[in-house]
């Protein structure tokens, strides 16, 4: 009669139970790596944008200019395991989609997290123009001057601007995690709308203002 019990209970709780929490459950290895590899990939953001603010500055060498770019390239390898391993744990191993989907702070978050990807544009469009020339007069034996103190102050202010949207987002998710501002009546597509608008209108206008840059 005890271990009839004891199945009911486990038959009840297994079906009352989330399919993404059952899904933990069931498999918290992999949910553990998403997990890690999530704060994995925020730490190499991090780290890639404060290299990326040490360095930049008039009048860099060739060395500091390569430093530079291996730190935009971290910065973006780093920006796909966050956006990556995010997806899994909203989908499979967090609290669930239907949660997530109408979590007004999760979607204030995945803003932030399109803006700061799309002002990278303009740096990383700079960096890769600056680094085709260098290669390009290395070839001829040449040499080209290093990026105009303007360029350099314009691309300081987005990476100070990239670190304060980074800062904030451990703020929004540790508000989301717990369901503050839960709306189960928002549709999830007036959450991804602002995401689309800032991630195209704010990607378009750094990626314009970089293609249109012209150096003095």
């Amino acid at each position: 009669m005890g271990a009839t019990m004891r199945a009911f209970a486990v038959a009840l709780t297994l079906a009352t139970t989330s399919p993404a929490a059952a899904a933990t459950s069931a498999a918290p290895l992999p949910s553990a790596l998403a997990a890690y590899a999530h704060y994995a990939g925020l730490i190499g953001v991090v780290g890639a944008l404060v290299t990326e603010r040490i360095t930049l500055k008039e009048d860099m060498s060739d060395d500091e200019f390569d430093r530079l770019a291996n730190a935009d390239i971290a910065y973006g390898v780093a920006g796909v395991l966050v956006l990556v391993s995010g997806y899994e744990r909203v989908t499979q191993y967090g609290k669930g989609w239907d949660f997530y989907a109408h979590e007004p702070i999760f979607w204030c978050k995945m803003v932030l997290f399109a803006i700061m990807g799309s002002a990278s544009y303009l740096p990383t469009i700079k960096i890769v123009q600056h680094a085709i020339a260098k290669k390009e007069a290395t070839d001829r034996g040449e040499s080209i001057p290093p990026p105009s103190p303007a360029l350099v102050k314009r691309m300081t202010s987005i990476v100070n601007a990239e670190l304060l949207a980074v800062a904030s987002i451990p703020l929004a998710a540790t508000l989301m995690a717990r369901g503050v501002a839960y709306a189960d009546w928002l549709p999830w597509q007036a959450g991804a709308a602002p995401v689309a608008l800032a991630l195209g209108g704010f990607g378009y206008k750094y990626a314009k203002e970089a293609l249109d840059w012209q150096e003095a």
